[in-house]
């Protein structure tokens, strides 16, 4: 019987339970100096000056929003087609969301598409690198610039993505990363936010440590997003060999591309000239029009192949739709692509048989279901 191919899988080693370990032997499991080597780490890496390490990727921004005082009378623009927390933690703050469109073929938020629904309201931006592909930062920092508006980037997928020779993590104003099962580092949940604005920062640093200046002087209405001293332990070691887990990534999209590169049947996910390095937190290629893409996932299920279908857009999530009354064609572009784009196992220790298989099923489905 063929093993199940997973659509992604986390990457551990004794090290991982080594350091661990050592945490609980020392008696300090809770937020200090391991998180505080995690987010030094972190920064380096990225190329930051500042860190701040959280207990997962939604509190990241949430507590950005916070920070940045965003609330009710204003307006945040955040694109459909996101996972959900992107949108919530708008509502958490009791502002306007405004959602918007992306580009259909990289997935990702252009100025057009914000151009179109900003307004003088507009006090923050959350952009999304969807699937580990950096979106064209230098035209959104620019556009949100000259309005006076708050740039966040949700950089969840992209950790280890380059854009325009730099890593990912200090093109906007603020980075929010996760750590998440499925991310290219995990440490089970996780997040960290970077940024170079140090008022920021501090302001940050106060809310996830429930508003204190100093022990039991609390000065902020704040929040208990501490990231664990365990949790810590193991985002050092995966951040040590994340170039490795990235290198294999890199290779089994490669491998995917030549697989695909002649069909007519499935389109390679895009790179634009402005990325040197996608991150592949998924590899998502899009059917054609004529192929039944659900029809594939169900193939592909029953040959033991797991795969996704990305995040449903925000607009037509049932909360949304009662609250909103959201229509499902009021973002057709986003609705499109969502339609037709599918996330193929991309775990960094595929093995080439595995590779061929999910590529082989996947045709063969693909051209079996065309109507």
């Amino acid at each position: 019987m063929l093993n199940k191919i997973p659509v992604a899988t986390a990457v551990f080693t004794d090290a991982e339970a080594e350091a661990v370990y050592q945490v609980v032997k020392s008696g300090w499991i809770t937020m200090g100096s391991k998180v505080a080597e995690f987010e030094h780490a972190f920064a380096e890496y990225v190329g930051a000056r500042n860190a701040i390490a959280m207990f997962n990727g939604t509190v990241t921004l949430h507590s950005t929003l916070a920070a940045l005082g965003i609330g009710p009378g204003d307006e945040v623009v955040v694109p459909t087609l996101t996972y959900i927390s992107t949108a919530n933690v708008v509502l958490y703050q009791g502002a306007n969301l405004r959602l918007c469109e992306c580009d259909p073929t990289t997935y990702n938020v252009r100025v057009e598409d914000l151009d179109k629904i900003v307004t003088e309201r507009t006090k923050a931006i959350i952009t999304v690198d969807m699937n580990g592909l950096p979106i064209d930062y230098d035209p959104i920092v620019q556009f949100a610039a000259e309005r006076g508006i708050a740039l966040i980037a949700d950089s969840a997928e992209s950790l280890g993505a380059i854009y325009r020779g730099k890593q990912v993590g200090t093109q906007a104003m603020v980075h929010s990363f996760s750590f998440f099962g499925n991310k290219n580092i995990t440490t089970g949940e996780g997040g960290m936010i970077t940024t170079n604005n140090d008022q920021l920062a501090k302001e940050l640093r106060i809310l996830r440590n429930q508003g204190q200046e100093g022990r039991y002087n609390h000065t902020h209405l704040g929040y208990n997003y501490r990231m664990t001293e365990m949790q810590a332990a193991i985002g050092l070691v995966q951040l040590a060999s994340l170039e490795t887990r990235l290198t294999g990534k890199r290779l089994v999209a490669m491998k995917y591309n030549r697989f695909f590169s002649d069909s007519n049947l499935l389109s390679l996910p895009k790179i634009p000239p402005y990325v040197d390095n996608h991150a592949w937190y998924m590899y998502a290629p899009e059917f054609h029009p004529s192929v039944n893409r659900d029809a594939v996932v169900r193939d592909l299920e029953l040959l033991g192949i797991e795969t996704r279908l990305s995040f449903p857009p925000v607009h037509i999530q049932p909360y949304y739709v009662e609250r909103f009354g959201y229509r499902r064609n009021d973002f057709p572009v986003s609705i499109e692509a969502w339609n037709h784009l599918i996330n193929l196992p991309i775990s960094p220790n595929l093995t080439d048989d595995e590779i061929n298989r999910v590529g082989s099923a996947t045709l063969h489905s693909a051209a079996a279901n065309v109507h």
